[in-house]
C-alpha cells in the first residue's frame, strides 16, 4: 500500500506510525505499507521521515518511510492520500483564533469567524493540491483532516469532482464516552450520531436515556441536552455560550500558541537524532488511531465496525442540500464499498442549527470557488450562527482579508 501524507512534516505525523503499528484486528490484516511524507519544509521533512523510521524500529514495525518534496512524485500511484495540510501553519491558526476577539466573538479554527478565516486562506491554496490528487492518484482513497473540513471537502468535489472522505476524532471520542456511561459497546451508539464537522449530537432513543448522560460534556449548560433533545459535542459551546468562551480566551495564549510550543519541543528533540524519540506524547494525535487507520483498514479489508465520517449528504437528511458534508455512521462490510446507515430523526433545535451551518458552508464554498467578492464573503459570514449583524460581518470580512494578505506573521 502506497500511503501518501500531504502535510507530512507536521510534528503529529510521528504518531501515525503508532496507529499503523496498532492496526485494527492485528498485523495479519495490515498490508505492507510504504509511507510517503510530503511537505514544504525540507528540513522538517527529513527530520520527520527519519523519526518515523526510528519509531517504526522501536515498535518492531516493518514500514518503509520516504520523505518526498515533490507532490506529483509523492502522489503517483498512491492507494491512500491523507490530506493534513495546514495552510499558513500554526501561526495562521493563532491569528484565526484571536482575530474575532476585536468583534466580541470567540475564536476557533473550524467554527465562527475563525473557521471562516481559515477557509478563506485554505480553499484557494488547496486548488493545485486537489488538481494533483485527481491527476496522479486516480482511484485512491482520499481522506481529509484539514479544517474547516466540510468546506474543504465541498470545494474539492465542486472544483475537481474528487470523492473525499473527511474524518475527525471528536465524534468518536464523544460516542466512546456515551457508550461507557450507558454500559454499551461503542458500535451500538454510533448509528445515533448526526452532525456536521464540530457541530453534532448523540441522539438518544428516549429522554430517560438522555437524563443518564447528564454532565458528560463539559463547558455547556446542564440544561442544554434536554433543550436540544440530544447530547451535543463540546464544540457547541462556541455557538450557545459565545460570551463565556470569549471571556475564557481573553488574556490567554491561543490554542495554536500552545501547540507551537509543543511542536518546537518535539522538533528540537528530533534534531538531537531519531534516538531521542520519547513517549508518552505531550499532545495525543488520537485522530490517527480513532479515525484514519480504522477507515483505511475497513476500505481495504472490509470491517464489521461502524465508522463516523464526513460525506456529501445526498438525501440522507432530506431538508439539507445534497452537497452539504454531514458526519454520520457508515459501514464498509465489503472492501471499497461504502454503505451509509439509517439516521435517527433530528430534533428541532439541532435541525435549526444544522440548517444555518449548512447555509454558511454552502455560501462560503460558493464565494471562494468564485471571485471571492466582498459581497459574497459578507453574505456567507452573515449566515454564520455566531455573527450577529451586517456591520459585524463586513468588519470581519475586511479584517480577515487583511490578515490573509499579510500572512501569518
Amino acid at each position: 500500500m502506497r500511503f501518501a501524507v500531504l502535510g507530512g512534516n507536521a510534528a503529529s505525523t510521528l504518531q501515525l506510525v503508532d496507529a499503523i503499528a496498532a492496526w485494527p484486528g492485528g498485523q495479519d490484516r495490515r498490508p505492507e505499507i510504504e509511507l510517503i511524507l510530503h511537505g514544504r519544509s525540507s528540513e522538517r521533512l527529513g527530520l520527520m521521515a527519519a523519526a518515523c523510521r526510528a519509531r517504526a524500529g522501536q515498535l518492531g514495525l516493518d514500514l518503509r518511510v520516504v520523505g518526498e518534496a515533490q507532490r506529483p512524485a509523492a502522489l503517483d500511484g498512491a492507494d491512500v492520500v491523507l490530506n493534513q495540510i495546514r495552510v499558513g501553519g500554526l501561526q495562521a491558526r493563532s491569528v484565526d483564533e484571536s482575530l474575532a476577539h476585536d468583534f466580541g466573538l470567540p475564536g476557533e479554527e473550524t467554527l465562527g469567524p475563525g473557521g471562516f478565516a481559515c477557509a478563506v486562506r485554505t480553499v484557494p491554496a488547496l486548488r493545485p493540491v486537489w488538481g494533483d490528487v485527481a491527476h496522479y492518484a486516480t482511484g485512491s482513497l482520499v481522506i481529509n483532516l484539514t479544517n474547516p473540513a466540510g468546506i474543504v471537502q465541498q470545494a474539492a468535489r465542486a472544483g475537481f469532482e474528487l470523492e473525499v472522505v473527511s474524518v475527525c476524532d471528536s465524534p468518536v471520542t464523544l460516542l466512546d464516552s456515551v457508550a461507557a456511561r450507558l454500559g454499551r459497546g461503542s458500535q451500538e451508539v454510533r448509528s445515533r450520531y448526526v452532525g456536521m464537522n464540530h457541530v453534532g449530537w448523540y441522539l438518544p432513543a428516549d429522554l430517560a436515556e438522555l437524563d443518564s448522560l447528564g454532565g458528560l460534556v463539559e463547558g455547556i449548560d446542564p440544561a442544554l441536552p434536554q433543550l436540544h433533545a440530544g447530547l451535543p459535542s463540546a464544540y457547541l459551546r462556541y455557538y450557545v455560550h459565545p460570551d463565556r468562551v470569549l471571556r475564557a480566551q481573553l488574556g490567554r495564549p491561543t490554542r495554536a500558541q500552545e501547540l507551537m510550543r509543543i511542536q518546537e519541543e518535539v522538533l528540537g528533540s528530533l534534531r538531537g537524532g531519531p534516538g531521542s524519540i520519547s513517549t508518552p506524547w505531550k499532545r495525543r494525535a488520537v485522530w490517527y488511531s480513532l479515525a484514519v487507520v480504522p477507515l483505511v483498514d475497513a476500505w481495504f479489508n472490509g470491517s464489521e465496525e461502524t465508522l463516523i465520517v464526513g460525506l456529501p449528504n445526498r438525501g440522507r437528511i432530506p431538508w439539507l442540500h445534497d452537497d452539504i458534508v454531514i458526519e454520520a455512521a457508515i459501514a464498509i462490510r465489503v472492501p471499497q464499498r461504502l454503505d451509509v446507515l439509517p439516521l435517527p430523526a433530528v430534533p428541532e433545535l439541532p435541525r435549526a442549527l444544522l440548517s444555518q451551518q449548512a447555509a454558511f458552508e454552502t455560501l462560503t464554498t460558493r464565494a471562494l470557488l468564485g471571485a471571492a467578492t466582498e459581497e459574497g464573503l459578507t453574505r456567507a459570514l452573515l449566515a454564520n450562527p455566531m455573527v450577529r449583524s451586517v456591520d459585524q460581518a463586513r468588519g470581519l470580512v475586511d479584517a480577515i482579508r487583511r490578515s490573509v494578505e499579510a500572512g501569518p506573521g
